[in-house]
């Protein structure tokens, strides 16, 4: 397959959705003054184990009572941002972390739901660039939805590639930034940034959502080695740290997932004003006082545990 030819049609269109969202912007949103409008809201604090009761890993950021940012979305997602009340036509962009399995699952999911919801803005979608037998984000999402090479569900193309069919397009895009932090305006009240982490060989981004002067940053899978997250999430109102692993874990799951001590480093570091604690597995599910008395032993702020459909204040 012509992957560029293929996106002939989609590189114009993309070429617009800055001037797009940005006139949506001005029109629609305000930037606030403080952080009391802006709210991080779990959709799912589990990972990929299927016996724990939990969503796998997915986030909402409302900006002035809209869900304007979906950040992963792993299995079980999808039914907790019904329940949560958001609506489809709202989000602005979706982010990626990886894409293994339990961030990445729900996709096409939301994907078929805007048919439903009428939804006709475009959708830029955001994640790591190729790498380690993982495909790029382009890739990923053509493998889900083209009808020009096989893919898993072809009869939702139109949403790939402009058609009569098409109510609106997905925009995938991949990046790498690597050692220094990369960013993105997507209009007057919304930017995104991202920088390079370490999960294991697997490409893997962490995110920091911006409106104003108030941020959420996101770790994603990652064991903290590379020094990367601080950067990004330096005097972030909120740091989401995954708590994948257990202090004692074997040097394999150190080398996918931060330790308790090293989240309570990484939050000191950066001077983060609160860490929410999510992508509890069974290792670590009861085991949250034994790593919140780790993570003090470095970090003195604030300590959440993510649960489903709870809002976290900034």
């Amino acid at each position: 397959m012509d992957f560029i030819a293929t996106h002939l049609t989609c590189f114009f269109v993309a070429v617009s959705l800055t001037a797009d969202l940005s006139g949506v912007a001005a029109a629609e949103n305000i930037v606030p003054d403080s952080c009391a409008s802006i709210k991080l809201q779990v959709l799912g604090e589990g990972g990929p184990e299927i016996n724990d009761g939990l969503a796998s890993s997915s986030y909402l950021i409302w900006i002035n009572n809209k869900a304007r940012v979906l950040v992963d979305a792993g299995g079980g997602s999808s039914l907790n941002f019904e329940k949560s009340t958001a609506n489809f036509n709202d989000l602005q962009v979706v982010l990626l972390s990886h894409l293994h399995v339990d961030h990445s699952a729900a996709l096409p999911v939301y994907f078929k739901s805007g048919y439903f919801t009428g939804r006709k803005k475009m959708l830029p979608v955001y994640g790591p660039t190729a790498g380690t037998g993982f495909p790029s984000t382009e890739e990923f999402v053509a493998a889900l939805i083209s009808d020009k090479q096989p893919s898993v569900y072809p009869y939702l193309s139109d949403n790939f590639y402009q058609q009569s069919s098409t109510d609106f397009l997905i925009i995938p895009q991949s990046i790498s930034p690597v050692n220094n932090i990369w960013t993105k305006r997507i209009n007057d009240n919304l930017t995104i940034k991202s920088i390079s982490v370490k999960h294991a060989t697997i490409p893997a981004l962490a995110w920091r959502v911006e409106s104003g002067s108030c941020s959420v940053t996101f770790s994603g899978d990652m064991n903290g080695s590379t020094g990367n997250l601080p950067k990004l999430a330096k005097n972030t109102d909120v740091l989401v740290a995954h708590n994948a692993i257990s202090q004692e874990s074997s040097p394999v799951a150190k080398n996918l997932h931060m330790t308790p001590l090293k989240i309570g480093e990484i939050a000191a570091l950066a001077e983060v004003k609160k860490v929410v604690l999510s992508h509890f597995m069974l290792r670590t599910i009861n085991k949250k006082q034994e790593t919140r008395r780790l993570i003090l032993k470095n970090y003195q702020g604030e300590i959440v545990e993510a649960k489903a459909l709870v809002f976290v204040d900034l």
